[in-house]
């Protein structure tokens, strides 16, 4: 194991990143961050001060630092993959923001060269962390529901102000390249993987409510999974309630529901006729901090990862996964709907 901390380079210092800096400063004793890159200079300024770590403008002129040996890019989703392919050639350890990047290939070409290069690398997908979706996995595991036959998932919460801003990235076709497929359906479409194997069709639909907005802000993608069960997933930017997600799982023998805004937050059906529910006491309600605390704990297994020289816990494969099956979607979309084959 090493035993200095490892050097750590934020690129990209917007909302994302303070809940990476957070998982830096929970594995301060493995790891700090010595280096941060924004184009805005002011913005850079005042987090290298803040964080006691040198400023950069430009990300070339960080993967130059001798003490950055991880470089974390919290960037819009348009500059995940260049800067990311800079930094593994630069032969540093790479986490990168969800989704990994905006097109599969590319997210195939990254993995590829960071095994090349001999570097660690994965994406901040989160899900994996949440406390909830934890122990949804082991009750799967457990075949407490029995068989899925159902699985649905919604994500929701407001854009509405950076969408409307014609100046911000999220509502650029240029800058998010898409939209809430892209974002918010990352998060699903790894969470379907993880829990239940792979996608064999989608099918996908979209619309936009914000006029100033270039990018779709509500879509639902549904289809059938290679085990048989049927999913349908909902991602909406418009809804002016805390963020949150649900997942809902109907098996042969009973049924999960799991929904971080609500309290409880997770409760096991254990028949038809169990209209209490059981609480599945091992999640906290914590409404405002669960996908802080998730990306965070990410952030901790990749300093993990690379000081006891594992993979981490996130298979990049799987991030590559949910940019595959985004893109279907989207193939979908342009076809009217139309079942699309993974």
């Amino acid at each position: 194991m090493v035993s200095d901390k490892i050097g750590v380079g934020i690129i990209g210092l917007g909302l994302i990143s303070r809940a990476h800096i957070r998982g830096y400063q929970e594995a301060a004793e493995g790891a700090k961050i010595v280096a941060v890159c924004d184009i805005d200079e002011s913005v850079a300024g005042k987090a290298a001060r803040n964080l006691g770590a040198r400023m950069y403008t430009r990300h070339s002129e960080l993967l130059l630092d001798p003490e950055v040996q991880v470089v974390d890019v919290t960037l819009p989703h348009n500059f995940h993959y260049a800067v990311a392919k800079d930094a593994i050639a630069a032969r540093k350890h790479v986490i990168i923001e969800k989704p990994m990047t905006v097109k599969a290939q590319e997210s195939l070409e990254l993995i590829q060269l960071a095994k090349v290069t001999g570097v660690k690398f994965t994406v901040a997908e989160n899900t994996p962390f949440a406390a909830a979706y934890c122990e949804v996995e082991k009750l799967i595991k457990q075949q407490v529901i029995g068989t899925p036959r159902l699985i649905r998932t919604l994500i929701y919460g407001s854009e509405v102000e950076r969408l409307r801003d014609v100046s911000n990235w999220k509502g650029r076709a240029s800058g998010s390249c898409g939209g809430v497929i892209i974002d918010a359906g990352a998060h699903s479409l790894f969470l379907l993987k993880w829990l239940f194997g792979e996608i064999a069709t989608v099918q996908a639909i979209s619309t936009k409510l914000i006029e100033e907005s270039e990018v779709e802000d509500h879509a639902i993608v549904t289809g059938r999974m290679k085990n048989g069960a049927i999913f349908s997933t909902e991602y909406t930017f418009t809804a002016e309630i805390p963020w949150g997600e649900r997942l809902e799982v109907y098996g042969s023998k009973g049924s999960l529901i799991v929904d971080q805004v609500c309290n409880p937050p997770a409760i096991h059906f254990r028949h038809k006729n169990d209209t209490a529910g059981v609480r599945i006491e091992t999640v906290p309600y914590d409404p405002t901090e669960w996908k802080m605390k998730s990306i965070a704990n990410g952030v901790c297994d990749f300093v993990e990862a690379i000081r006891q020289n594992r993979p981490p816990r996130v298979d990049p494969l799987d991030g590559y996964y949910a940019v595959f099956v985004a893109e279907k979607a989207y193939e979908s979309v342009a076809n009217l709907g139309r079942p699309v084959p993974v």
